[in-house]
């Protein structure tokens, strides 16, 4: 009899970083039985919605790719509004779960300091892109319902210094918890971790199995 497909889970890092940040949850995940495809895309080069189809390509040539096996995702930051993008415009039918670090589900402020602040704009625009200015809180993105397993997880401790000034309630560094959150989601957990180091936390990793394996967080 031949051997079960393993579950794909598809692992995209955020804007300005590589797939380097998300190897330690790669093997995390590959020790825990998943085949993983960590992919590098061009965040600074291209809109979400061009993104989106660059994943698409690199997951359907995936040798490990099956149509009969669930297709999840672990994402960080941008990473999880690319999922949100794909989704929408291309409808996997084997669509398992989806486990989002720190996203900017409703954007961040912080973005919105960034192109707003005279001295900053330029490089901001410059630096991040042509998807920067889709992280802004006033941005109105195309992506339907979620109607899937999400579970989103936040960081609540910064090491941006500039924080402070910029950012109310609790966040990242980066972005607010309350940011995070978007309408649909099916479960939501904060911990005590930092936007640009989350993805190397084991709590985190941990709670990213529980999801995966049972559509909820691990309390």
């Amino acid at each position: 009899m031949p051997e079960k497909p393993q579950e794909l889970v598809v692992l995209l890092h955020g804007i300005l970083r590589s797939k380097l940040d998300m190897l330690p949850l790669t093997k995390f995940l590959k020790d825990k039985g998943y085949d993983t495809l960590n992919i590098l895309y061009p965040s600074r080069e291209k809109n979400l919605e061009d993104l989106s189809d660059f994943v698409h390509e690199k997951i359907v040539h995936h040798p490990g790719y099956d149509e009969s096996v669930p297709l999840n995702f672990v994402t960080h930051s941008m990473g999880g509004l690319i999922t949100r993008y794909y989704i929408a415009r291309l409808a996997p039918k084997n669509l398992g779960k989806v486990v989002m670090l720190g996203p900017p589900n409703t954007g961040s402020e912080f973005a919105d300091w960034l192109s707003d602040t005279q001295a900053f704009a330029p490089l901001f625009h410059a630096f991040y892109g042509p998807a920067g200015p889709q992280l802004r809180t006033d941005y109105k993105h195309i992506d339907g319902e979620i109607t899937y397993p999400l579970g989103v997880i936040a960081g609540s401790a910064s090491v941006n210094p500039l924080a402070p000034w910029i950012l109310d309630g609790e966040h990242d560094g980066i972005v607010p918890v309350e940011r995070t959150k978007i309408e649909g989601m099916t479960d939501h957990i904060v911990i005590p971790t930092s936007h640009s180091f989350m993805m190397f936390n084991q709590d985190v990793m941990d709670q990213v199995l529980a999801f995966l394996k049972n559509a909820r967080f691990d309390r």
